[in-house]
């Protein structure tokens, strides 16, 4: 598959493609923006096209881009049904993504029933994709893929990214002795409770809870100074009622340690790594302030 085009060799590619398909166009999806052969955004954003206000959970063009090559998927639209190829170029050194739609309902045999399952069935399944399946909020996949190219947009805009890491406080210990239906009801609770405040995909304003790991919870805000976004853990934390019913008769006292860090505090030209590093460090620091005798209340406050 050719990846290296120069710009004239870019654009008979895609007047060949444009002749053959019903929609053809240039995507930049780290930015989520349509672009020119030459690189010139348009005013929509790329998911526009599909009707959605967000980033598509399904987001091909964005796996093209990362792996360098070409990918496909199905998608229903105004009762419609396309089949988009999303496929990696270089134009003159600069990355891109072609998307290429092709309209194939009439091609299609299954009536309009079949093609209301489809869609749910193609819905529910990237939904899938990117939620754990135990807490229900998004999982590492979704980090890696829908969230971390997005921060290439916050550098360049100068937008705030701010992380609390969160990390449940003896959580083998209530495995082992309430049992792992217990542990995983608290994972459920801790999650769902923090969903209810974070919840928004809104470009450059996202608000989203993702379960990193085991017992490891992340609170991400995008385009909101520091002092807000640690007002709201801590008065969401402070009204949080930390007792676990894991059962009609069980139950039992959690609490879990939080680490805030921001863009904010780190130099211009910061990374993801130097920004979750900074929030462990400090949930780090909040267990070791526990383990050495810290009493009452400030023993799960944020550590900032």
């Amino acid at each position: 598959m050719k990846l290296e085009f120069t710009r004239e060799e870019a654009r008979r590619f895609l007047q060949i493609m444009a002749d053959d398909n019903d929609v053809v166009r240039l995507v930049d999806p780290e930015a989520r923006r349509t672009t020119d052969a030459d690189g010139n955004p348009d005013a929509d954003c790329c998911h526009a096209f599909w009707g959605r206000c967000e980033r598509c959970e399904n987001c091909t063009s964005l796996r093209a881009l990362q792996n360098r090559g070409q990918f496909y998927k199905m998608e229903i639209r105004n009762g419609r049904t396309y089949w988009v190829c999303s496929r990696f170029l270089s134009i003159c050194g600069r990355p891109e993504v072609a998307e290429i739609v092709q309209d194939v309902t009439d091609s299609l045999i299954m009536d309009s029933d079949q093609r209301d399952r489809l869609g749910t069935l193609i819905s529910g399944y990237n939904q899938m994709l990117v939620t754990d399946s135990l807490t229900g909020v998004y999982n590492r996949r979704f980090l890696d893929e829908h969230f971390l190219p997005s921060l290439k947009c916050c550098h360049e805009e100068g937008i705030a990214v701010n992380l609390a890491f969160i990390d449940m406080d003896g959580f083998k210990r209530i495995n082992d002795t309430y049992g792992h239906r217990a542990g995983d009801r608290l994972l459920k609770d801790v999650a769902g409770f923090w969903k209810l405040h974070f919840n928004s995909r809104e470009k450059n304003r996202e608000r989203l809870v993702i379960r990193f790991g085991g017992d490891e919870i992340m609170i991400l805000a995008c385009g909101v100074a520091l002092t807000q976004f640690e007002e709201e853990i801590r008065r969401y934390d402070g009204e949080m009622r930390k007792i676990c019913y894991y059962s009609e008769s069980g139950q039992f006292p959690f609490n879990f340690t939080i680490g805030v860090a921001s863009s904010e505090q780190l130099p211009g030209d910061w990374s993801w790594d130097e920004l979750i590093d900074l929030a462990d460090r400090r949930m780090y620091r909040g267990k070791m302030g526990a383990k050495a005798g810290t009493e009452g209340r400030e023993q799960a406050a944020p550590v900032f």
